[in-house]
């Protein structure tokens, strides 16, 4: 109170000299308004950021209302005339100046109302840049994720009811843009996104940057708007006209998550991990559309990443609930089993036994897979040589991910597993999926070379569902062409594509391959696959995965299974 007492004695001039000395110690920009005469005396700080003309600038609300963002004038006019009237003595509002280059600045503007010696009603405060404390953002003119994680809470709080939507945007390339046309490029990119979007918007409507190259638009408008999906179309197609209309220089587009209902009872860091689940899914479905949050598809999101964790826990408990299983592979002429196909298996208490199909993707995905297959190289490999006293000439077949091909030193774990079980390299047979996304370019030919001088034989798996050429089949070398159960079973209904499969035997055959016949499950498909003369046979009719001990006592007591 003192202090609001001697600055009530002070002079105009005295009060300059003050705001002068507080600007030398603080990032702030000082201003006093005389609310009577709409006098604004400013630091001369001030004047290297914003476009003031003069520390002292009278009639200054024509000024201001060139200074000030337009949607945010009539707040600011609202609120000083409140000061003027004696209705408040407080000002605290934050909005948008702009900057001497015409940027937008989001600033926190707060004052007192102080009654000057001649009578005059002062308003004496400060002006904080948010974007400092990273509450507003310089490029594009927005507030940021702190600001919008503040708002967002008051809002799922109070009101969650009013709430239309949330949509987060994400640039599709961004990070190629930044690599590839620089930092400023993105800049501008972000620019043009934002403005993109408040032109969509109505002015109530809130948007926020997030990190990096993210937008969050919260639509709490009482009144109904416009809907999530016309909004984003519109974004879209000025983004689109943008980019045409600078002839397509820096290319880009958009995707979106969008949340629209279901805000009772969260939270904002809970929204903010919907809507991002629902950009990344927009992304995965192929970018530039526009994806609503699906709760089912998030709770199997939820559950694979459930699934990763209890993988990992179980890998890290020597390999724990993790299981090989072996499925016979037989010579076609005389059905004698010659080797088996190593299967990997997983259940936990939770979810019971999981299919193959659901968690293999995971542990391709988190890179778990180079343990685990070394896991599995090292049991087939104990396994088999346990089974060649029996069987001099048996072999096993090792599947191997695209993973473990691209991200681990496979030949140094191929070399070192068969120097400690001593076994021969021929008795494990690699095998790798033939669904396009192994690239056979000169590095992985070099591996491949490489474990063919090894002795080490290569298998080609499912083939017929990938992009079944025989370049592919020339490149890596294959020894033996496993044609998939789902190509066999169109085989034995359709006479065309049995010829297919008739010859495709034969071209593999003058390669100087084998072929092994997948997925034979009854007699009558087994009488006909044979008349196309298949090297190897392995399904059902045979014998289902089964784990190592039963399929000793099953397989291995006669080598003879027809």
């Amino acid at each position: 109170m003192e202090y609001i007492a001697a600055m009530q004695d002070m002079s105009i001039e005295q009060l300059i000299a003050v705001i002068e000395v507080l600007q030398r110690s603080s990032d702030a920009y000082f201003y006093i308004m005389d609310l009577n005469t709409d006098t604004y005396i400013t630091t001369r700080k001030m004047l290297t950021r914003f476009p003031f003309e003069s520390t002292v600038t009278e009639h200054v609300k024509p000024h201001l209302k060139q200074i000030v963002y337009p949607n945010d004038f009539p707040k600011l006019e609202a609120d000083i005339r409140r000061c003027i009237s004696g209705e408040q003595t407080m000002h605290s509002l934050e909005y948008r100046w702009f900057d001497l280059e015409h940027r937008v600045v989001w600033i926190e503007c707060k004052g007192t109302v102080i009654i000057g010696k001649d009578g005059h009603r002062l308003l004496f405060g400060r002006v904080m840049e948010l974007g400092r404390e990273a509450k507003a953002d310089n490029i594009t003119g927005l507030r940021r994720e702190v600001r919008f994680q503040y708002d967002a809470e008051e809002i799922l709080r109070d009101r969650p009811q009013t709430l239309n939507y949330m949509m987060r945007i994400g640039i599709d390339n961004f990070k190629e843009i930044n690599e590839k046309e620089g930092v400023e490029a993105g800049d501008n990119v972000l620019r043009e996104l934002a403005d993109c979007i408040l032109a969509t918007v109505d002015p109530k409507v809130d948007v926020y940057r997030l990190m990096s190259d993210e937008f969050m638009i919260m639509d709490a408008m009482p009144e109904c708007g416009k809907e999530a999906r016309t909004v984003y179309n519109e974004i879209r197609a000025r983004v689109a006209a943008s980019v045409r209309e600078k002839e397509y220089s820096c290319f880009y587009t958009i995707s979106a998550g969008v949340m629209q209902d279901g805000f009772e009872g969260k939270n904002a860091d809970t929204v903010q991990s919907l809507t991002e689940f629902a950009l990344n899914e927009a992304k995965r479905r192929g970018k530039n559309q526009m994806a609503l949050f699906d709760k089912e598809a998030y709770d199997e999101y939820l559950k694979r990443l459930d699934i990763r964790k209890l993988m990992r826990r179980d890998i890290n408990d020597n390999f724990k609930d993790f299981e090989v299983f072996y499925q016979p592979i037989v010579s076609a002429p005389d059905y004698r089993l010659i080797g088996a196909e190593a299967l990997l298996r997983w259940k936990c208490e939770k979810y019971g036994s999981v299919s193959p199909g659901v968690f293999i993707p995971i542990l391709e995905e988190s890179g778990l897979i180079i343990p685990v297959g070394r896991f599995v190289l090292w049991q087939a490999a104990r396994t088999c040589k346990k089974w060649r006293e029996i069987i001099p000439d048996f072999h096993i077949n090792v599947n191997l991910s695209y993973v473990q091909i691209y991200k681990s030193d496979l030949l140094v774990d191929v070399d070192k597993c068969i120097e400690e079980v001593g076994i021969p390299p021929e008795s494990l047979m690699l095998e790798l999926t033939e669904s396009g996304y192994i690239e056979t370019d000169e590095r992985t030919k070099e591996l491949f070379r490489e474990l063919k001088q090894k002795n080490f034989d290569l298998a080609l798996d499912d083939f017929g569902t990938g992009y079944s050429n025989m370049r592919y089949l020339q490149e890596i070398e294959a020894a033996t062409v496993k044609i998939d159960r789902s190509f066999v079973a169109q085989a034995l209904n359709n006479d065309n594509d049995y010829n297919i499969i008739t010859h495709i035997i034969d071209m593999v055959h003058s390669l100087g391959s084998s072929v092994c016949m997948e997925g034979i499950e009854k007699e009558e498909e087994l009488d006909r696959m044979m008349q196309a003369k298949p090297d190897m046979i392995q399904g059902y009719y045979f014998g289902k995965p089964s784990p190592a001990d039963r399929f000793e006592e099953q397989f291995l007591q006669s080598e003879k299974l027809r």
